[in-house]
């Protein structure tokens, strides 16, 4: 018993060139999504659901058959490792990719692909990247100005007025005497208290083993200045 007439008109829209391409960038960017999230979720539902309708339509209008359903398994398997089990973009994830890319290619171009075929496939491909490329530059683009997103930016400056600081108050410091145990230019390391600290004049050179006094502590930024004026001090 054949296929229902409808069912026939919906696997030949679904591979249809105008369709496969947006199966296939909807598949890859829920795919990019998932391994960036490091979890399953929408990304990875979205993309199994994709790829699961491409490859379906292909297979049962002929243009595909276990081998570009073993190519999509050792895909699927390769970019899992990648997304759960060794985070970043390595050796399974090219592998990954390249398995992807193998399938998509076999089941596009049919069982007995001429020149044409593979042409059209190439085709149907570079379609799917623009589409691909085209919503990720438009997402990234709206990313900033999304309320839905705001969270993912950081778009506040850390005052401190507000208490952000980037290191501990050493206001002990302040008044205290200490040696040059370099030159500063105007950045060098100063001896105060028996700690050695990094320590920047306000511009002026002072010569390793002078006398200095810590003007001001502003976190990791200890600003000194001689003792006496920098033209009194010894060579």
């Amino acid at each position: 018993m054949g296929d229902p007439a409808w069912f026939q008109h919906f696997l030949l829209f679904v591979s249809s060139p105008y369709i496969a391409p947006l199966l296939l960038s909807i598949g890859v960017i829920g795919l990019i999504l998932e391994i960036k999230a490091g979890a399953f979720g929408l990304g990875g539902l979205v993309s199994l659901v994709s790829f699961g309708l491409f490859f379906g339509a292909s297979i049962m209008t002929g243009h595909a058959g276990w081998q570009e359903v073993i190519l999509l398994g050792l895909a699927l398997i390769s970019l899992g490792v990648e997304a759960f089990i060794l985070p970043g973009f390595g050796v399974a994830g090219i592998l990954g990719v390249c398995f992807l890319l193998g399938a998509v290619v076999t089941a596009l171009a049919g069982p007995a692909p001429a020149a044409g075929d593979f042409l059209g496939a190439v085709g149907v491909l570079g379609t799917s990247l623009v589409i691909t490329l085209a919503v990720f530059y438009a997402w990234l683009r709206h990313l900033p100005n999304s309320h839905r997103f705001a969270g993912l930016f950081h778009t506040h400056a850390s005052e401190r007025a507000h208490g952000y600081v980037s290191a501990p108050q050493r206001q002990e410091l302040v008044g205290q005497l200490g040696v040059a145990v370099t030159d500063l230019r105007p950045s060098g390391v100063a001896e105060v208290n028996g700690e050695r600290i990094d320590v920047v004049t306000e511009g002026a050179f002072v010569s390793v083993g002078a006398t200095i006094v810590v003007e001001r502590a502003e976190g990791y930024r200890h600003v000194v200045r001689a003792t006496r004026p920098v033209s009194q001090l010894p060579a």
